[in-house]
């Protein structure tokens, strides 16, 4: 077993069909642009490259397109990456901003496993991807595929009968040491009260409500995660870079890895995994504008 193994955890990349396009939201004036450009330049980082695996945890397209689908399979394949990235999907990209009245929600789903199926990707939920012998990913999909309208896409819903078999799948792979769960909604988005206790900003309760996992979706799920002692729960949705224990679990999100912070840097989070110790690290790694150096701190 090799001395480490390596995650480069990226997230929401909002990618368009064109590349001046703008992103949905979250403005409604001066939107973002220039996803795909960042995206582009997020695979330059020589980190991300060199990692074992990259995990892209949902919103990968930004309102479900097959042409930004197609943009981005192209960019992993010209980085050389395409061969060991793992992707699920998120609200995004199983798409319904505005009120559904012409396109019916098999259409969405659909467009959602043309799109993975663009990079020979699987797209039936749950699925197992091994690192060797030591190391297991298991993805489910926790887009809203029956949402009704923009007012209901971000939130989150696994089903019991996925959740059933999430369950067989850990069973099966009960003795493998290290095991990863991954889906696109947070399965703990704090209270208030727990955020000001952290010292983190809460997230105003409306907000909560409409980007929350489903409440029995969440908690089976963190329960699998503890009885088969899961190493890490992955997660996008909330662009943020949360990690925190909950009833045992360890839960890590990652920031949208296209948006730039205040100084123009892209941010991802990379994981360490040190398999005879079981110690996990992870840490948010910045590609710098090339206006300054474009090398990472």
């Amino acid at each position: 077993m090799p001395e480490t193994i390596t995650l480069a955890h990226v997230s929401d990349l909002h990618l368009t069909a064109e590349d001046g396009a703008s992103r949905s939201e979250p403005r409604l004036y001066g939107r973002l642009r220039g996803m795909n450009r960042n995206f582009d330049r997020l695979l330059g980082a020589p980190p991300l490259r060199q990692a074992d695996l990259v995990v892209v945890t949902g919103d990968v397209t930004d309102t479900g397109e097959a042409a930004a689908w197609e943009r981005f399979w192209n960019s992993l394949s010209a980085s050389g990456l395409i061969g060991r990235t793992a992707v699920l999907p998120g609200n995004h990209d199983v798409c319904c901003l505005g009120v559904r009245r012409t396109r019916p929600r098999a259409e969405d789903w659909a467009r959602m496993r043309a799109g993975l199926a663009l990079g020979g990707h699987e797209s039936a939920f749950p699925w197992i991807r091994r690192l060797g012998e030591g190391v297991a990913l298991f993805a489910v999909d926790s887009t809203n595929a029956g949402n009704a309208s923009g007012l209901d896409n971000a939130r989150g819903r696994l089903g019991r009968e996925q959740l059933v078999a999430l369950g067989r799948l850990l069973a099966l792979y009960e003795e493998v040491p290290h095991k990863f769960l991954l889906l696109h909604h947070s399965p703990n988005i704090p209270a208030p009260a727990t955020s000001r206790r952290r010292g983190e900003a809460a997230l105003p309760w409306w907000e909560r409500e409409a980007m929350r996992l489903d409440p029995f979706d969440r908690r089976a799920l963190r329960l699998l995660a503890a009885v088969f002692r899961v190493k890490a729960v992955l997660h996008g949705h909330t662009h943020d870079c949360l990690d925190r224990t909950v009833g045992g679990v360890r839960i890590v999100g990652a920031p949208a890895a296209t948006e730039p912070d205040a100084g123009g840097a892209l941010r991802y989070k990379l994981l360490t995994l040190y398999p005879e110790t079981g110690q996990l690290r992870a840490r948010i790694r910045r590609v710098e504008p090339k206006r300054t150096s474009n090398i990472e701190h």
